[in-house]
C-alpha cells in the first residue's frame, strides 16, 4: 500500500529572489559550465546547495549555504502542510503540451518488496554522494519522479480546481518550459488525494539513486536514534512527483551511446562483424536515419554514426531469441549486451562507470561529441512507457540512462525538511 502525505515545503521568499534565477535542473544533468551559469544568475541558486563546491568539505558547505538562506528569510518554510500542484507547459515538435501532477511525500518501502518498483541499475558513487548531503542538510532538495496509473483521471478534479486559484509561484527555466505551483491544503482534497493514492503501485521514473539513498539515510537515522519500531519519523518519508502515467504530456525520448574507439577502428570490419547478427544498411542522410527508425515497432532496430555516415542495424532472430523475453523490447539493452560487450568488448562495469561512453540526447550534441574524437554514436528510439513498466513489474533493470524523461523537474521550487 502506498502512503502519501502532504507535506510543509520549504520554498524561495519570491520578495527575496527571482524564481527562474534560482531555480536548476536535477543535479545529474549539470554540467560544471552549466553549474557556472546558475551560479551566475544568483548566489542563491539551488546549485550551490544541491551540488555544492568544495572538497571534502563540500556537504558542510551546503548546509552552511542551507541555513544562511533559512536565516536570513530568502527560504522559507510554508505554515500549512499540503500537496503542490505541479504543472510544466512545453513546445514538442510544433505542437504544446501539459504535464499534471503533485508534489507530496511518499512513504518508504524497499524496492520491489512492496508497491514502489525501479526500472534502472544504480552505482555506489552517486549513492555516497547524495547521502553525504543529506546527512549534512537534512533535506531533500529535489523530488524524485514516480508515476501511478489512472486510466480514468481521477485526480485532474483536483489538479483544475486547484489552477483556478492563484500560483504559489512560476518561472519559466532554461529551457523554455513554464513550471507552475499551486498550494492543495484544504482537508476535503488532501483527504482524496491520500486515499485514492492508498491502492497505487508507484514507478519510480527518475531518481533511482536519491529513493535508495533515502532508505540508507531513514536505516542510519533509526540506528542513530534507536527508533521504536511503528513509529514514524520525517525521514521515513521522501519528496516526489507523482505523475499519472496517461498524462498527456508525459514524454520519454531515446538516450543514445557515443563510444570512444582506438585510433586504429576500422568501421569497416565492424560493420561486417555487426553483419554477422544484425542486417545492416547504409542510409542516406539523417531524415533517412529518423525514418528507418520510426518504422520499429518492436525495439528491434537502431541506428550508427561513424563519420558523417549513417547505418541501420536490425537484430537477426538469433539475437533477439538470446535475450530474456522483456529485454527483447528494450533498444538499450540490445545495445548494451550484443553491441557494446559482445562485440566492442566493454564489461558491464566500464559502461555502468561511464568510462569511454557518452549519453546524449540530440543529434547536434552527437556531432559536436565526434567532431574532435574518434568515436561510434548509436541512435536509439527509446522505450515505450508501457515497457518501462512491464521491466518493473518483472523484477529486471534496464540499463543505465535507457530512459529520458522530458521536461526535466526543476529542483528548488519546493524542498522537503527532514
Amino acid at each position: 500500500m502506498s502512503i502519501v502525505r502532504p507535506l510543509a515545503g520549504v520554498r524561495y521568499n519570491l520578495e527575496e529572489v527571482l524564481l527562474k534565477n534560482v531555480i536548476a535542473p536535477p543535479y545529474d544533468v549539470i554540467s560544471p559550465e552549466m553549474k557556472e551559469k546558475l551560479k551566475a544568475k544568483c548566489p542563491h541558486n539551488v546549485v550551490t546547495m544541491d551540488l555544492p563546491d568544495g572538497q571534502e568539505d563540500k556537504y558542510a558547505n551546503a548546509a552552511k549555504i542551507y541555513k544562511d538562506l533559512l536565516d536570513k528569510g530568502i527560504l522559507k518554510k510554508d505554515k500549512k502542510s499540503c500537496f503542490y500542484v505541479y504543472e510544466q507547459i512545453y513546445e514538442f515538435g510544433g505542437k504544446e503540451y501539459v504535464r499534471t501532477g503533485f508534489v507530496g511525500l511518499l512513504k518508504l518501502e524497499e524496492l520491489g518488496k512492496g508497491s514502489v518498483y525501479p526500472h534502472e541499475k544504480t552505482l555506489s558513487g552517486p549513492k555516497k554522494d547524495r547521502f553525504e548531503l543529506m546527512k549534512e542538510c537534512k533535506t531533500n532538495f529535489s523530488q524524485i519522479f514516480g508515476l501511478y496509473m489512472d486510466k480514468e483521471n481521477m485526480l485532474n478534479s483536483v489538479f483544475n480546481d486547484a489552477k483556478k486559484n492563484m500560483p504559489a509561484s512560476s518561472a519559466v527555466d532554461d529551457e523554455g518550459v513554464k513550471n507552475t505551483l499551486w498550494a492543495v491544503n484544504t482537508n476535503e482534497a488532501v483527504q482524496y488525494i491520500e486515499g485514492f493514492m492508498k491502492d497505487k503501485a508507484i514507478y519510480i521514473a527518475d531518481g533511482h539513486h536519491r529513493y535508495e539513498t533515502s532508505l540508507n539515510y531513514r536505516d542510519y537515522m533509526r540506528e542513530l536514534n534507536g527508533d521504536v519500531p511503528g513509529e514514524e519519523k520525517p525521514y521515513d518519508y521522501v519528496m516526489m512527483m507523482f505523475v499519472n502515467f496517461y498524462d498527456e504530456g508525459l514524454k520519454i525520448f531515446p538516450t543514445h551511446r557515443v563510444v570512444d574507439v582506438e585510433p586504429a577502428f576500422d568501421m569497416a570490419a565492424f560493420l561486417e562483424k555487426l553483419g554477422t547478427k544484425f542486417s545492416v544498411e547504409e542510409l542516406a542522410d539523417e531524415a533517412a536515419y529518423n525514418e528507418y527508425l520510426s518504422n520499429d515497432t518492436n525495439g528491434r532496430t537502431m541506428a550508427v554514426y561513424f563519420d558523417g555516415k549513417f547505418y541501420g542495424l536490425k537484430a537477426g532472430e538469433e539475437v533477439i531469441e538470446s535475450l530474456h523475453p522483456v529485454y527483447r523490447k528494450v533498444d538499450t539493452y540490445l545495445l548494451q549486451q550484443a553491441i557494446m560487450i559482445d562485440m566492442l568488448g566493454m564489461s558491464e562495469e566500464q559502461i555502468l562507470r561511464k568510462e569511454g561512453v557518452h549519453f546524449v540526447q540530440t543529434m547536434d550534441k552527437i556531432k559536436d561529441l565526434t567532431e574532435d574524437r574518434k568515436a561510434v554514436a548509436f541512435l536509439l528510439k527509446g522505450v515505450d512507457i508501457d515497457i518501462v513498466r512491464e521491466i518493473s513489474e518483472s523484477g529486471l533493470v534496464m540499463p543505465q540512462k535507457s530512459t529520458y524523461f522530458y521536461p526535466k523537474l526543476q529542483t528548488g521550487l519546493v524542498i522537503n525538511q527532514l
